[in-house]
């Protein structure tokens, strides 16, 4: 399993940066950007980079279940969480049992 990514935490924990690299992965892909995954910074809000609105969102959750192979819950599909890069791969970690203290 990778370090977690030292400084990029939420909610107290923090993710690995494998799992915060596919998301800008997924993220750019998913919405057509012109950019490398260098240029999208952990600690930056998704939508700073590009606008996110209703359809860009349910455009990158899509794209983010099928990479992960998981159902983000509904009560999870607001601007506040999916914009927040950390807090969406923690949440996605959690899901597949791979932070401490969930289930495996």
């Amino acid at each position: 399993m990778e370090p977690p990514v030292t400084g990029v935490r939420s909610a107290g924990t923090t993710a690995t940066r494998d799992t915060m690299n596919r998301i800008r992965r997924v993220f750019i892909t998913s919405l057509g950007l012109n950019l490398e995954e260098k240029d999208l910074p952990y600690e930056q809000k998704l939508d700073e980079i590009s606008g996110l609105d209703s359809l860009a969102v349910l455009e990158f959750v899509t794209a983010l279940e099928k990479e992960f192979d998981m159902a983000i819950e509904p009560e999870k599909l607001e601007l506040s969480f999916v914009r927040d890069l950390p807090r969406l791969a923690c949440y996605i970690e959690e899901r597949q049992g791979r932070r401490p203290g969930s289930e495996a």
